[in-house]
């Protein structure tokens, strides 16, 4: 058997993290039902990641004091990327955000662009719009073209812009180790998810979820370790490692195996529809995928 190319490594390492992050689902649906709601919920997982994340960055970390700038950079980025996917998938319409958050293959070709001088190719361009047409058909392909209408919209496309940001800046920066790079969105996703989700209880006391008892956030707390070790870290993990081989473009392309696996696993677990319009939807996100896998190999990045 062939041995695979580091470009593909790091594809199939995204691919698979972003595919695990699909899950993710599961355990804030399971603490949303036994009294951790929310971005309470999102807060004690990314903590939870940390028992896992920080002694690997520690064990296996290289050049952490050398390369801090950048992690914390990046950290910070798709940590608060993170938290805002989530905020606004609960206070907005969740199609809407998921679509205007998948708009981060744009972003990630523009700052790429922008950042790196990376050619912008027609077939890379091709592929990202196929994506984005399987994506509208995988949600439905219905009520017309989604436009941010209200905060939790603009949340969901400001995560997707740092996302491909935080993308172009590892594939810039192939170095920074990815114990590190992957440790760090947790840490400070966590405090950003408890601060923001105090500030929206405290601006519209109504409409979001109160602070959970401490003693629902005891009994939850081992499922969220091993929640935020099994399916949290690795996800995180995959994503990153992945991005310093491939072009940010490529990265962000291969992250929408993530509502791939969500769709197909709600439908499976939970009994959620999934018309033939979403299934022909996915094979045009895989067809994509697929075009931009077989486009000219990425150029190594400048040193």
């Amino acid at each position: 058997m062939p041995k695979l190319s580091s470009r593909h490594q790091g594809s199939l390492s995204i691919a698979l993290g972003a595919g695990i992050w699909g899950l993710f689902w599961i355990p804030l649906r399971h603490l949303d039902q036994n009294g951790v709601p929310g971005l309470w919920a999102v807060a004690l997982t990314l903590c939870a990641s940390l028992v896992v994340a920080i002694p690997l960055a520690c064990w296996k970390g290289r050049h952490i004091v050398r390369d801090i700038r950048w992690i914390i950079i990046v950290g910070f980025g798709i940590g608060l990327a993170t938290v805002l996917y989530f905020a606004a998938v609960i206070f907005s319409d969740v199609i809407r955000v998921i679509f205007l958050f998948y708009m981060l293959p744009v972003w990630a070709t523009l700052t790429a662009r922008v950042l790196h001088g990376e050619m912008i190719r027609p077939r890379q361009m091709l592929a990202i719009a196929i994506a984005l047409t399987g994506l509208y058909l995988l949600l439905g392909g219905g009520g017309g073209l989604p436009v941010p209408q209200n905060l939790g919209d603009w949340f969901g496309l400001g995560a997707g812009f740092l996302w491909g940001l935080s993308l172009t800046l590892i594939r810039g920066n192939p170095g920074i180790d990815p114990y590190a790079n992957s440790a760090a969105p947790f840490l400070f996703g966590t405090p950003i998810a408890i601060l923001l989700g105090a500030i929206l209880l405290y601006l519209a006391p109504g409409s979001t979820d109160a602070i959970p008892d401490m003693e629902d956030i005891v009994d939850m707390l081992p499922l969220s370790l091993l929640f935020g070790g099994l399916l949290l870290w690795p996800s995180m993990f995959g994503q990153v490692w992945g991005a310093r081989l491939v072009s940010a473009p490529t990265a962000a392309l291969l992250t929408m195996t993530e509502i791939l696996v969500a769709t197909i696993s709600a439908w499976l677990l939970i009994g959620s529809s999934l018309a033939p319009i979403s299934l022909a939807g996915g094979a045009l996100i895989l067809l994509a995928a697929i075009i931009d896998l077989t486009a000219t190999p990425d150029l190594p990045m400048p040193q």
